[in-house]
């Protein structure tokens, strides 16, 4: 193998190994001992994953680990929209929502072009307050499709959806 470049690359692979750790202490949990076979719910595995609640030492180390790693990656690139949305679900999955939400509103800040960070954004508000991020990305970002798709899908009423199309 060989040995990683720069300090991110092993924070990445140790931050890897975490996750397949957590997955296989997932996957452990839901075997049936009795007959062997696995007792799992597809449709709701992943969410279930994600409820994951931090229960041992291991895992708030390496949430801490993860949480440095993604501060020095928006510190030293802040344009870099992956970086913004990864530093946000990861306090998602920590259970600070608030402070996703932050992290996600500097990412817009930074990053007003990149569509994604505005969609995460979105994702990460209250139904009321989506609805305001995507009109902000759209304002910034007026010929994005997924945007204007994302702004239809947010509404309930057919005649508001219409129009929503219509001027995308």
């Amino acid at each position: 193998l060989a040995p990683p470049i720069g300090p991110a690359r092993g924070s990445l692979h140790e931050l890897g190994e975490a996750r397949s750790t957590v997955l296989g202490v997932k996957l452990d949990r839901i075997m049936d001992s009795v007959t062997g076979q696995t007792v799992m719910d597809p449709k709701g595995y992943l969410t279930d994953l994600n409820a994951l609640n931090v229960q041992s030492d291991a895992d708030v180390r390496d949430i801490k680990k993860a949480r440095t790693l993604l501060k020095s990656v928006v510190l030293s690139n802040p344009k870099h929209g992956p970086g913004w949305i990864a530093a946000a679900r990861l306090e998602e999955v920590a259970g600070k929502i608030p402070t996703a939400r932050h992290l996600i509103a500097q990412g817009c800040k930074q990053c007003p072009t990149n569509e994604d960070v505005w969609v995460e954004a979105a994702r990460l508000e209250k139904p009321a307050t989506a609805k305001a991020v995507i009109a902000k990305a759209v304002k910034a970002l007026p010929h994005s499709v997924k945007l204007w798709l994302d702004a239809s899908r947010r509404e309930t009423e057919k005649p508001i959806k219409a129009k929503i199309l219509r001027k995308a």
